[in-house]
C-alpha cells in the first residue's frame, strides 16, 4: 500500500511537468539511442538542410535576377511621308511592371530593310524613342540617327553575282539588318512604371520588319548569378547549408542539455507526502525492531 501511494504521488508529479520537459529519452544523445535512429535523423536533416538550400536560393534569384530580354514586334504605321510611327505595348495590364527600378537596360531597334535603291540614297534619318508609363506620361525620351550600311557599286555587283543562284531560286534576299541602341542607361520609375513605347521614324524607310528590344544589362552580382549559374547556385547553397548545420548543432546540444537537466530533476525528487492517516497505517504494519519486543516481553513477566 506504501508503495501505491508512492507511485501516485510520483506520477502526480510527473503530470506537474511541462510537456517539452517529457521529451522522448532518445533526443538526448546521452540517452543511449540506438545507431539506426541517429542515422535516420542525420540523414532526414540533411535531406532538410539541402532541400530547404535550394529553395532559399531558388526565391532569391527571381526576386534579385530579372528578365534578361524583353522584345516585342514594331509595327510601323506610314501616316504621312513625315509622320512613319509605331505604338509598342509591353504589358497587358496597365498597373503591371515588367522592369526593375534597380536595374540598368539598354533599348535595341533591329530593322530588318531591304538593299534597296530607295533605301541606299535617303541617307540618314533620325529614330526617336518615346518610354511611357500608364496614364501615356514620358518617362523616357531619346533620339539617335542611322543609316544604312554604305557598300560601293563594285561590291553590290560582286554580291549579287555570287549569290545569283540562291537569289533566283527564292532561297536568299536582298536585305539586310540595321542595329540602332537607342539607350543605353535606362531605368524605370518606381511610381510611374514604363508600360509602353512610341517609336518615330523622320523618313519613311523601306522595312520588312522591326523589333523592339529591352535588355538588362547585369553586373556585380546579379552578372554572376545569371552568367555563372552553376558555380554560383553551389557556393550560396554550401553557405546556407552550413549556416543551417551549425544552427541545427546549437540546437540540438541546448535541447540535449535541457531534457537531460529536465530528466535527472525528475529521477532525484522525492516522493509527494502521503496522508497522515495513511502514514500511521504505515507506521502499524513496519517490523518491530528485536530489541523493543525483547523489552516489551520482559515487562509484561515483571508486572505479572
Amino acid at each position: 500500500m506504501t508503495q501505491h501511494h508512492h507511485n501516485h504521488g510520483h506520477q502526480r508529479q510527473i503530470q506537474n511537468i511541462p510537456l517539452v520537459s517529457r521529451l522522448p529519452t532518445w533526443v538526448s544523445a546521452r540517452s543511449g539511442a540506438s545507431l539506426a535512429i541517429r542515422v535516420t535523423l542525420a540523414t532526414a536533416a540533411l535531406a532538410a538542410v539541402l532541400v530547404s538550400s535550394a529553395v532559399l536560393y531558388g526565391m532569391f534569384y527571381k526576386l534579385y535576377v530579372p528578365k534578361l530580354l524583353h522584345e516585342a514586334a514594331v509595327h510601323l504605321q506610314y501616316i504621312s511621308p513625315t509622320n512613319t510611327s509605331a505604338y509598342i505595348g509591353f504589358v497587358e495590364k496597365p498597373n503591371y511592371r515588367f522592369l526593375s527600378t534597380s536595374q540598368a537596360y539598354t533599348v535595341t531597334l533591329d530593322l530588318h530593310v531591304p538593299t534597296s535603291e530607295y533605301n541606299e540614297k535617303l541617307g540618314n534619318f533620325m529614330i526617336s524613342l518615346d518610354m511611357l508609363d500608364a496614364k501615356a506620361g514620358l518617362v523616357y525620351h531619346a533620339a539617335r540617327a542611322a543609316i544604312l550600311p554604305y557598300r560601293s557599286t563594285a561590291v553590290r555587283h560582286l554580291r549579287t553575282a555570287l549569290r545569283a543562284i540562291p537569289l533566283a531560286l527564292g532561297l536568299s534576299q536582298e536585305t539586310t539588318v540595321l542595329r540602332v541602341e537607342l539607350a543605353d542607361d535606362l531605368y524605370d520609375r518606381l511610381y510611374s512604371p514604363i508600360v509602353a513605347a512610341r517609336l518615330a521614324l523622320s523618313q519613311p524607310l523601306q522595312v520588312y520588319s522591326a523589333t523592339l528590344t529591352v535588355a538588362a544589362r547585369f553586373d556585380g552580382l546579379r552578372y554572376w548569378m545569371y552568367y555563372w549559374r552553376t558555380p554560383v547556385a553551389g557556393l550560396f547553397m554550401s553557405l546556407a547549408a552550413m549556416w543551417q548545420i551549425v544552427l541545427m548543432g546549437v540546437a540540438w546540444s541546448v535541447l540535449e542539455a535541457y531534457t537531460s537537466r529536465s530528466t535527472a530533476s525528475i529521477q532525484h525528487t522525492p516522493a509527494a507526502s502521503t496522508p497522515r492517516q495513511v502514514t500511521a497505517s504505515t507506521d502499524a504494519d513496519a517490523p518491530v525492531p528485536e530489541s523493543t519486543a525483547m523489552d516489551e516481553h520482559s515487562g509484561g513477566d515483571k508486572t505479572d
